[in-house]
């Protein structure tokens, strides 16, 4: 993982928000999915996820803090996503504790400025923890759910604004 990678995307997300929103400026899923895969947080590259059903990732790979509603049903289409809030732990001591929210990205319709926040936000926390300690930390305590939710966000943002 690029540490800089991290941090440039999360800064150019911020920067370029409103243009995103305002459907000026596209957002390159894969290039976030190379973000995401350089965690080296899932099994598989997070492309790979979004075709399953709930119940296999639920099942075999989950750490259960993403609410799943329907086994039946495709990760690409659960609406809830874990946010990564903050960070803490003592970096002298190898440690660190990512910390997570829900995120709810539909009320009566697709919040595109939501799922941007969690992938904005999420990548600027990872992104700065990224630049002070050794990546088998990160790999080690990001949760795997949150990790999906940064995909399923940027997934959903393309299929929006693909969706004029």
């Amino acid at each position: 993982m690029a540490q800089d990678n991290v941090r440039q995307l999360a800064d150019w997300l911020e920067e370029n928000m409103t243009a995103i929103i305002d459907r000026k400026v596209s957002l390159n899923v894969s290039e976030i999915f190379a973000v995401l895969d350089g965690f080296g947080v899932l099994n598989n590259p997070v492309a790979k996820y979004l075709d399953i059903t709930e119940e296999t990732y639920y099942q075999s790979e989950s750490d259960h803090k993403l609410t799943l509603s329907d086994d039946r049903k495709l990760l690409m289409d659960v609406t809830d996503r874990i946010m990564v809030t903050h960070v803490d732990g003592i970096l002298a001591d190898n440690k660190v504790n990512f910390e997570y929210s829900h995120e709810a990205v539909y009320e009566d319709q697709y919040l595109v400025k939501r799922d941007l926040e969690v992938l904005t936000y999420g990548l600027a926390v990872i992104g700065a923890v990224a630049a002070t300690v050794k990546h088998n930390l990160i790999q080690a305590d990001l949760s795997k759910d949150a990790v999906l939710s940064l995909a399923l966000a940027a997934q959903n943002i393309v299929n929006w604004q693909a969706n004029q």
